[in-house]
């Protein structure tokens, strides 16, 4: 599939996960660079074993340990980023983690983590990122949400509120920076097939027909083709502002 990506510079966080590394993957396949910033070094081993694998360019991919908390770290890796590149044409946000526990039971602690892994890091990246694109006057930022942000449940309230905070963000960014020539997207993955998802996946086994239309959950590749989908100028020059549900029809 030619997405009109090749040699295009992709920032990627998150692409240690299950979601991620098959986002990185398409992205090298479709002939991109892709920077990924990462914190855990073991689990960057994991994804270059993954994209061996995969065959995939190993020359089309590059790693940058950076500290989405620190302000003046992720400055710092953007401007060494645009020094080596030239550029920044798309930004994928697809860091993030959830905590299952009844918020009456939550710790002051545990509720600052869920808002700085979903939001606040997220906030933080594509504000430093916006800079060179807004000298380009182009780029293309796509945003990893969930359903939960629609329709949440029971041991979830600070991870969906989180969510529903990446998709007005998502929105009122793309108003902000559209005559920059900047779209601003988001996917809403549903129940996905990945490490972290296995508790949910075994608890859900029963409802799965009634609540999903295609009866199964999906697979990272799914969502993976709609982050390419959006990213892309080929096949989403005239959409911004935009989340895109990928969950099997759960929220129909």
């Amino acid at each position: 599939m030619n997405l009109g990506l090749n040699n295009k510079i992709v920032v990627l966080t998150g692409a240690t996960g299950g979601i991620g590394q098959q986002i990185c993957l398409e992205f090298i396949q479709e002939g991109a660079h892709v920077v990924c910033l990462f914190r855990n070094e073991k689990k960057v081993e994991d994804l270059i074993d993954r994209l061996k694998v995969s065959k995939a360019d190993l020359n089309s991919v590059s790693f940058k340990k950076t500290n989405l908390l620190h302000k003046n770290n992720i400055r710092e890796v953007v401007s060494e980023i645009v020094k080596e590149k030239g550029r920044i044409d798309v930004l994928v946000n697809c860091a993030g983690n959830v905590v299952e526990l009844p918020f009456a039971m939550m710790s002051e602690e545990q509720i600052d983590q869920m808002y700085q892994v979903n939001l606040k890091t997220m906030m933080l990246l594509t504000q430093a990122i916006l800079k060179p694109m807004f000298s380009q006057k182009s780029g293309s930022i796509v945003n990893v949400s969930s359903i939960a942000a629609l329709r949440g449940g029971r041991g979830i309230t600070a991870y969906s509120s989180m969510k529903a905070g990446i998709d007005s963000f998502t929105r009122t960014l793309a108003l902000e920076v559209g005559r920059k020539n900047i779209r601003v997207n988001a996917v809403r993955p549903g129940g996905i097939k990945t490490k972290m998802s296995e508790p949910l996946e075994s608890r859900a086994e029963k409802y799965i027909p009634e609540r999903i239309i295609l009866s199964r959950f999906g697979t990272p590749e799914e969502v993976s083709k709609g982050v390419l989908f959006l990213a892309s100028d080929a096949t989403a020059s005239y959409i911004t502002g935009t989340c895109l549900n990928i969950d099997g029809g759960y929220l129909v």
